[in-house]
């Protein structure tokens, strides 16, 4: 094949990527790392077909994910390190197709729906909206809550980037199973905290916070975004939420935060930014793949939009909120602070 054809195969490949969902699902990764190598005992642990699972890891050995070291045993490359379970990179959850994660990344086969019309793929795929399918399906909301929970690689960065020594009470606004709110109140004894989010999601944060002996300083609400936050807060956090909705929507929450926090209180939006011509974000290759390719995964789930510093600000201005303070965190969000204008 000449270079153009391999590289366009490369591009275009659909197998590799379910060839290694199929391993993360399978907890290939783990069971080698415990001594479990052989492709019988592999079957055996895994209760897969030997012969179609023989032809998995010969394919996945060949594209360098595992090691043949004998015949049909088996070990990790360094690639095969991310799949397991306790690696920090939290990678596994995402892969594993009996989990929600399977179900989002089968939206893209009707992403063309989304590039033809702006509107997401997923209700084409499955009939239903994004966020009607976690309502109104328990399982999958909690397994999508424990995959938002993945994203803990950041939270301390978010603990360290801002000033929380005159905030009080803060309220962490489609905050999920309170993995982050979780890590602020540990590391700042002095604050209250509040997380909202649909019911089938933010009462496992009860759980959480029990367990991090945070309860007596943090309350669960059930509710959607869209409907009045509870009032008086300092701080009201939108991490990861806006760029899962168009701007019409995004700029509702917005109002609903701004609604909430009075004259004194702040909104903080924690979010990686798609980076603009007047922007001085570095020009790193991987932080641009990373988010361009988020861009169209929140366009064909839910019409979602991965947006810049600016777009962000015209949203918060619409709200009646003005721009207070700016901050980049190592791992790559922005930290954007809003009060009222």
């Amino acid at each position: 094949m000449t270079e153009n054809r391999v590289n366009l195969y490369s591009l275009t490949d659909t197998i590799t990527p379910w060839a290694v969902r199929a391993a993360a699902t399978l907890g290939l990764a783990d069971l080698i790392a415990a001594g479990t190598t052989t492709l019988d005992e592999l079957a055996a642990a895994t209760k897969a077909n030997p012969d179609a699972l023989h032809r998995l890891l010969r394919y996945l050995s060949v594209r360098g994910v595992f090691k043949e070291t004998e015949p049909r045993v088996y070990a990790l490359t360094e690639a095969a390190e991310f799949l397991k379970t306790d690696h920090p990179a939290a990678q596994r959850p995402w892969l594993d197709v009996d989990s929600m994660a399977g179900r989002i990344e089968g939206t893209f086969s009707s992403l063309t729906h989304s590039i033809r019309t702006g509107d997401a793929a997923y209700p084409v795929r499955y009939g239903i909206e994004f966020w009607d399918d976690l309502a109104t399906n328990p399982d999958r909301a909690t397994s999508f809550g424990a995959l938002m929970a993945t994203h803990a690689s950041y939270f301390d960065q978010v603990v360290q980037g801002y000033d929380w020594s005159t905030v009080n009470h803060v309220v962490d606004v489609g905050g999920g199973t309170g993995a982050l709110l979780t890590e602020i109140l540990k590391a700042q004894p002095h604050l209250r905290g509040t997380v909202v989010d649909l019911p089938g999601v933010v009462e496992q944060g009860r759980a959480r916070f029990e367990a991090a002996g945070i309860a007596d300083r943090a309350e669960v609400v059930s509710g959607s975004i869209f409907d009045p936050l509870p009032a008086g807060a300092d701080v009201y956090i939108l991490s990861n939420v806006l760029h899962d909705w168009n701007d019409s929507a995004a700029e509702k929450i917005l109002q609903r935060a701004a609604d909430a926090i009075g004259t004194t209180g702040k909104v903080l939006i924690v979010q990686i930014l798609v980076k603009d011509e007047n922007d001085n974000f570095p020009d790193d290759p991987a932080r641009l793949m990373f988010i361009t390719q988020m861009d169209l995964r929140l366009l064909s789930l839910m019409a979602g939009k991965a947006r810049t510093w600016r777009e962000y600000a015209e949203l918060g201005e619409k709200a009646g909120l003005q721009v207070a303070g700016s901050t980049v965190i190592p791992t790559g969000q922005t930290l954007l602070s809003l009060r009222r204008g």
